[in-house]
Formats: structure tokens, C-alpha cells, sequence
């Protein structure tokens, strides 16, 4: 898959497209001619062939495409669902329409549509948000019951394509023939259950229309995880392959620890010494023996006190990278020791959880940094770090990752079902991942996962997109043949080994 596009970036790109001698009449020529094509490969002489009409340009398409089909000789016919076209190219196409093309109201055409062998939605396309409105369901009830073959018209009706979110009515396609580019919403929960195959079709926009936009949003697959996986040479050694000082854990959150120390060491850093509460090394240390310890100040309720400050950074004088924030517990002294270690830390820096909550009274504290800083922010995180609520997050969760990184200059990991691993201009999608991982201690996994493979030498997009890939995948093997319910932290941890013996040798 190639680069993804924003809708709004694809309508710059549609108008950009006139520069290169592509008008926007001649784009919706060319992509009912694609539409049409997917249609009649899946229909024969005998088909029932129900074009649902909206009025706007995805509408338009799918007006052009009903005449492309009368003229191969099939029968379609289209339902006008909206009332009818009122776009400037979806009037002129309706005013086109081939006579022999049976026109209907969707209030007289539910059987129908529940009775077509191959129902194509060309409604509402890249433009709807919301909810459907009570006018239309009855359509889409009908096109429920439909079994005949569903094929969507750039995006499903109903489906979000800035967010992915989608009413539970959508048209639920068998294949969406999507143009030019994929776009952003396709890829995202819930809208992935909608678009069924996704057929990205040429249309005749140039390339060059699309030299000025930012951000870069593209998939991180297999062959990119196996490009940014940290090289191990035959003759390494555990310095070769990196320290990771951990900043994590405290008396009331004793696991979190742990968790991200054993998946750090399970992807292949050298060193781990986890400074931590005294309580966390006697608990810790009895079973895990691979890391080193260092007992932390705390105060009396066993939470960690910033004059631990110095201690940190000494030893991350000889460490690679700075885990912060894992079962660390949000205070007033947490909130210090965070500010303190993101001012003066010199080697790149990890930061989840209650580093994140410690860090947002004193964000612009990261504006003073010294060196990489990636942020793993789940969504609500995500909403203090910017000062704005959840719900202005998840709709727009990418908006709200790519402008924070720009801001302060930092890795944004933005987490959810799909995660977006976000550097200034460029960003990684990556989507691998599964209700195996809707538990306690994920993020934890996460977080040791990326800081290890920092400190290996990944460049911070890189480990960032490579950490949530490595999860995610390694959840999915962890849960072959196995209930999704009954995985926990430790089953992908433990199955972390096995994922990477078969990416460093993938194909």
C-alpha cells in the first residue's frame, strides 16, 4: 500500500489536478470508468445491477457509471436517496442519465434494493460525519438484508473517512473502489469492518499534486519492520546492544514494572537496570532476575520523590535510553522528578503513563529538553497532553498527535486500536493488534518494547512504529488458536522471541 491521503488532502489534490491538464469532470469520468469496471466483473447479463444515488459528486460517479454500464448492456438502475443531485458535476450527470436507466425514490425502491444482485453505494462518499439520519435508514436496513455483491464508491456511506468512526447502519461493502490514494478513514477502527477489499484505483491525478502535503501518512508493514529491526552483529556483546535505564513502579503499582523490563529485554536490549521503589526490588527481584536494581527514595506512601533526580542521570551517563512512567503513580513529586529528567536527560527518552500524567501541569518543560523525547499517549492521555477533551481527540486523533508533535518537537505514539507513530511531517499507521491486548499492562509491554529497541539504535520514529508493529503482531500469535480472552500480559511476552525469529527471517 502506498502513502494515504487525509480528505482534505485529497481535495487539494483533486483541485491541484487541473495544474496537470485533469479537470474536475474529466476525475469523475475516470473514476466512474473504474467504478464501472469492478461493477461489470461482478455482474452478468442477467443482473440486478441498483446504483444508490446521493447528491453530491460520489453521487455523480455513480450516475456516470450507470450510463457506462447501459452502454455495455447491462441494466442498471439507480435509486436517488437524497432527493435529486445538487453539485454542479452531479446535476450534469443526472441530466445525462441514459433514458434506457430506470430511475427510483429510495422510499419506493426498498425491495429493491433488498432484492439486487449487485448494489453499488455511491451516497454520501468521503463527505459524511455524524449519524445517519432518520430519513435514510430504512435504505440502509434494506441494503442489510441485501445479499446480493455490496460495492462502496470511495468510502461507505455512513463511515467517517477523516476518523474511521461509522453509524452501525453503514453500508457494509464487499469491496470499496477508493481513488487516487487510499484514504486515511479506510484503515481505522471501526470503518475497517465496512469497506470489506479495498481497490485503490488511478483516476489521472499527477504525483506532484501531492508534494506539499503534510503530514506523509504511511502503513507500517512487514518490509518496514524488517528494514528498521536494529542490525545484531555475530560479534556483539551486551553493550553492543544498549542500556535502558527504567524510571518505573511504585508500591502501589508494583506489575507495570516488571511488564515493561521483561518486553524490553524480550526484544533484544543488552542492559536494563529498573530504578524503582525498595518495595518494587523486593517484590521484583525474587523472580526477575535478568535486570539490575536500584532502590529509589520515596515517600510515605512508597511513590518516588524528585531528589532522585541526580541518581538518574548519573547513571544515564552509560545508558542509551530513559524509560519514564510505567506504575511511576502521579504527585507533586512525581510531576519534579519528570520535569527534572525531560530538562537534563542527555540520551533519548520514553515516556508512558504516569510519566505522560506527571508531565502535562509542565508540558512546555519539553521545550527545554536536551535530547528525543517519544510520548505513548492512549487517547484520554493523549486529550490532557493537548488540553482538550477525549472526544475532540477521537475525532481527529491524528490532528491532535501531529500538531503536538510539532509543538514541542517530539515522537508522538498516539495508541488505540490503530496507532499512529507521528515525527513532525511523516507518520506511520500502524494497524496489527487485537482484543488480546484490551488488558492492563499493554501499554507497559509497549513502552519497555520501544525503549529497548531505542536503545538498540532505532531513530525515534522508527522504534516508535517498530514497537507498536512488534506488539501488536506478537498478540496475534500469542492468541493463534487460543482465545483473545484469556491472553495476558505475560503470554505475549513470553511469545515475543518466536515473533521476531520469524520477522528477522520474513521474506
Amino acid at each position: 500500500m502506498d502513502r494515504i491521503l487525509t480528505v482534505e488532502q485529497m481535495t487539494f489534490c483533486e483541485h491541484e489536478a487541473e495544474k496537470y491538464g485533469v479537470s474536475l469532470a474529466q476525475l469523475m469520468d475516470n473514476a466512474a470508468a473504474q467504478l464501472t469496471e469492478v461493477i461489470a466483473s461482478n455482474s452478468s447479463a442477467s443482473s440486478k445491477i441498483v446504483l444508490l444515488i446521493g447528491k453530491g459528486n460520489n453521487g455523480g460517479d455513480g450516475l456516470v457509471a450507470a450510463n457506462l454500464l447501459a452502454e455495455q448492456g447491462l441494466k442498471p438502475a439507480v435509486v436517488l436517496c437524497c432527493g435529486e443531485p445538487d453539485t454542479d458535476l452531479s446535476s450534469a450527470a443526472y441530466a445525462r442519465l441514459d433514458k434506457s436507466v430506470e430511475v427510483l425514490k429510495a422510499e419506493n425502491a426498498l425491495d429493491f434494493i433488498e432484492g439486487a444482485d449487485v448494489l453499488v453505494d455511491c451516497i454520501f462518499g468521503t463527505g459524511f460525519h455524524g449519524s445517519l439520519r432518520e430519513n435514510i435508514l430504512p435504505a440502509f436496513r434494506a441494503c442489510e438484508k441485501c445479499e446480493g455483491m455490496k460495492i462502496a464508491c470511495d468510502m461507505p456511506s455512513g463511515v467517517n473517512a477523516r476518523n474511521g468512526q461509522a453509524d452501525k447502519l453503514s453500508f457494509k461493502a464487499d469491496v470499496t473502489v477508493t481513488f487516487h490514494r487510499g484514504k486515511l478513514g479506510l484503515y481505522l477502527q471501526p470503518a475497517v469492518d465496512f469497506c470489506g477489499e479495498i481497490l485503490v484505483k488511478d483516476i489521472g491525478i499527477d504525483e506532484r499534486c501531492e508534494n506539499t502535503l503534510y503530514p506523509v501518512i504511511t502503513p507500517f508493514d512487514v518490509t518496514k519492520a524488517r528494514a528498521a529491526l536494529p542490525f545484531r552483529p555475530a560479534d556483539g556483546h551486551k553493550g553492543t546492544f544498549g542500556k535502558v535505564v527504567s524510571v518505573a513502579g511504585s508500591e502501589s503499582y508494583i506489575g507495570a514494572a516488571g511488564l515493561s523490563a521483561m518486553a524490553a529485554m524480550r526484544t533484544g536490549v543488552g542492559l536494563f537496570e529498573l530504578c524503582t521503589a525498595k518495595s518494587v526490588v523486593n517484590s521484583l527481584s525474587a523472580g526477575m532476575y535478568e535486570c539490575t536494581y536500584s532502590a529509589m527514595k520515596t515517600d510515605k506512601d512508597g511513590f518516588m520523590v524528585a531528589e532522585n533526580a541526580e541518581t538518574i542521570l548519573k547513571k544515564c551517563e552509560k545508558a542509551s535510553c530513559l524509560l519514564i512512567g510505567c506504575g511511576l503513580g502521579h504527585t507533586a513529586q512525581t510531576e519534579k522528578l519528570v520535569a527534572e529528567l525531560i530538562e537534563n536527560a542527555e540520551i533519548p527518552i520514553v515516556l508512558d503513563a504516569d510519566g505522560i500524567n506527571s508531565l502535562c501541569p509542565n508540558i512546555d518543560v519539553l521545550l527545554k529538553k536536551k535530547s528525543t523525547v517519544i510520548l505513548t499517549p492512549h487517547p484520554a492521555e493523549l486529550a490532557r497532553l493537548c488540553g482538550v477533551t477525549v472526544g475532540e481527540v477521537m475525532s481527529d486523533r491524528l490532528g491532535s498527535a501531529y500538531r503536538l508533535s510539532e509543538k514541542y518537537g517530539v515522537t508522538v505514539l498516539a495508541k488505540s486500536a490503530d496507532t499512529f507513530a507521528v515525527d513532525g511531517g511523516k507518520v506511520y499507521l500502524c494497524t496489527e493488534g487485537t482484543t488480546t491486548l484490551a488488558k492492563g499492562g499493554s501499554g507497559d509491554m509497549l513502552a519497555g518494547i520501544v525503549s529497548s529497541y531505542v536503545a538498540q539504535g532505532c531513530d525515534a520514529l522508527d522504534a516508535a512504529a517498530l514497537g507498536s508493529f512488534t506488539l501488536g503482531s506478537t498478540a496475534l500469535l500469542a492468541g493463534y488458536k487460543r482465545s483473545e480472552r484469556g491472553i495476558i500480559a505475560r503470554d505475549v511476552i513470553d511469545a515475543l522471541p518466536r515473533f521476531l525469529y520469524d520477522l528477522e527471517n520474513a521474506e
